[in-house]
């Protein structure tokens, strides 16, 4: 049995993550391909973490990419969309799961301030929030993605996605 993909989108919070994989995932099964979304907010749910601590958010990243590792194992493609901005991370994913893709998905300080739908960037500034990633945690932005996206436009970014995976499905 031939292994799945893992692409695994990463970004800071606002980047758009979960907006783009789960449209791109609409799109791409009504075309007939079968992939199963790991969003990280939905995942931190099922593993029971509410700790945002640097160390227990590379723990939980560690899990999901065990999660997708397994079901690409049994040939189950997996978009996985999550911050786990952390070169510890993408070292060990790129050694761990088999058909790796990293796609980054960049956007401006303006855009996330402007989409801080957890007042999670606000919180932060008011002194309320800690944990943040990319104000008080410090992270990484892949220096090698496979895909990086960086435009606003979100229709845009889905068709950009979309065609990155089906080439890479349809190309295997």
């Amino acid at each position: 049995m031939p292994f799945g993909f893992c692409f695994w989108i990463t970004g800071l919070a606002g980047s758009g993550k979960t907006t783009l994989a789960k449209r791109a995932l609409e799109i791409l099964r009504s075309e007939g391909l079968q992939l199963i979304l790991l969003d990280g907010d939905h995942m931190r749910d099922v593993f029971s973490n509410n700790n945002y601590s640097k160390d227990s958010r590379i723990e939980l990243a560690k899990k999901y990419s065990n999660l997708s590792k397994n079901l690409n194992l049994q040939g189950f493609s997996t978009i996985c969309s999550t911050i786990s901005l952390f070169d510890e991370i993408f070292t060990y994913n790129r050694q761990n799961i088999p058909n790796y893709k990293e796609i980054f998905l960049s956007a401006s300080e303006e855009v996330l301030n402007r989409r801080d739908k957890k007042g999670l960037y606000s919180g932060f500034e008011s002194g309320k929030i800690k944990n943040v990633v990319g104000r008080d945690i410090a992270c990484n932005f892949p220096e090698n993605p496979d895909l990086k996206i960086v435009s606003e436009d979100l229709d845009r970014n889905v068709e950009i996605l979309c065609n990155f995976i089906r080439k890479t499905l349809v190309d295997t």
